[in-house]
């Protein structure tokens, strides 16, 4: 891309014509908020001398401010947003032109947003230089579907790794879990070596666990859908995590929402993703703690959607931190294998729900699982299937 034009006067072709009565300043400053992208000039001395509604949105400056101001008050020269004003440099002094770049600019709250940004060349009809022009526009949702894209990809690749590692290891520890148990009854009761049957066969079982949380990781996609009660899948859950946990001293809440409507769920796999998140809990908050159990509804986008919340007291999870927390392998606990809130994030993300995490040094963390209800799934289904009916 070489330069933008700017011509002065005006044309006599079509002169028989009628032209709308608009001032040419106000056509190109209609113009200019029209466009989809940000659009910033600078001088050639690096002064900003127009600011689109759309680079007033995205960085936070009325053009009020931005305009008369160097554009080193308005783009920082910090961190990643420095490459933006490299580029400006280069443009100003060495007629440097850009297109089609990926960069970061920082709004004045400091937010940092991923760009596409092409610089140009502003030039005069007798070709002076008058500065130059940004064109940019917001990848923030552009990157957040690739990163998406990627993430299913090594998610599928590492369910396939999964499921062949869990079929290899099964049948040897199955075979070994056996011998071990063999050997043990031969011993007499106090035996001395008793104690190493014992933890043999307690390894052995922890790796089964193991064996078998990479086969509901590398499970194929939820097809298994009927009406279940979010209400009595959170108690099954609470009760069999109470269970594994009965030697812990933790307060259970319970804030069922009444009449809650139905969630279409594959039951058990569902289920799963529940005791998951509760086990969690538990196991992150500390004896005379609290876990308090809730579930309601809300409305999204037009739709009915149901959700669980699972808040435990006395942890924090840092921001850094809880994004990783769905990572395969990720894990804080010492004897974790990382599997458990990945395997909850891909069932619920499987029955067109999400996840949210939310943590207070003062209040604890909740784990959200939002779920579509049955209602709003079926009306969903009828609709698209009465539009496809339509086109044929």
């Amino acid at each position: 891309m070489a330069t933008i034009s700017v011509k002065r006067g005006s044309s006599t072709k079509n002169a028989g014509k009628a032209a709308p009565d608009v001032d040419n300043n106000k056509l190109v400053s209609y113009t200019l908020d029209s466009l989809e992208g940000g659009v910033i000039t600078i001088s050639r001395d690096g002064v900003v001398t127009s600011f689109n509604s759309v680079a007033e949105n995205m960085l936070g400056f009325a053009s009020e401010e931005a305009v008369g101001e160097s554009y080193r008050r308005i783009i920082p020269d910090a961190g990643d947003a420095g490459q933006v004003v490299r580029m400006i440099q280069a443009a100003l002094t060495r007629g440097a032109t850009f297109s089609s770049e990926e960069a970061v600019m920082t709004t004045c709250g400091r937010e940092r947003i991923p760009v596409g940004m092409t610089i140009s060349q502003l030039r005069d009809e007798s070709g002076t230089s008058l500065g130059v022009v940004l064109i940019f526009k917001n990848l923030a949702e552009i990157k957040q579907i690739r990163d998406q894209i990627l993430r299913t990809e090594q998610m599928a690749a590492l369910g396939y790794l999964s499921a062949g590692l869990a079929h290899e290891l099964r049948n040897p520890l199955g075979s070994l879990l056996g011998l071990a148990e063999l050997i043990q009854d031969d011993l007499e009761p106090g035996h001395p070596h008793m104690r190493y049957t014992e933890t043999f066969i307690n390894q052995i079982e922890r790796m089964n666990n193991l064996v078998e949380d990479l086969l509901c990781f590398a499970q194929p996609a939820i097809s298994n859908l009927e009406r279940c009660s979010l209400n009595d899948m959170l108690m099954e859950s609470a009760l069999f995590a109470e269970h594994d946990f009965n030697d812990k001293k933790v307060e259970v809440v319970i804030n069922h929402a009444p009449n809650l409507p139905d969630v279409m769920a594959d039951s058990e796999r569902l289920s799963r993703a529940l005791l998951n998140v509760v086990r969690n809990a538990y196991q992150a908050t500390p004896n005379g703690g609290t876990i308090t159990l809730q579930t309601g509804t809300h409305e999204r986008r037009g739709n009915m959607r149901a959700y669980a919340s699972i808040t435990n007291s006395g942890s924090y999870v840092e921001p850094d931190v809880r994004k990783k927390l769905f990572a395969p392998f990720f894990t804080l606990k010492k004897d974790g294998t990382g599997l458990g809130l990945s395997i909850a994030h891909q069932i619920v993300k499987g029955h067109s729900g999400y996840i949210e995490v939310d943590s207070d040094p003062e209040e604890g963390t909740t784990f959200t699982i939002d779920l579509p209800t049955a209602e709003s799934v079926v009306r969903n289904s009828e609709g698209a299937d009465n539009a496809i009916s339509h086109t044929r």
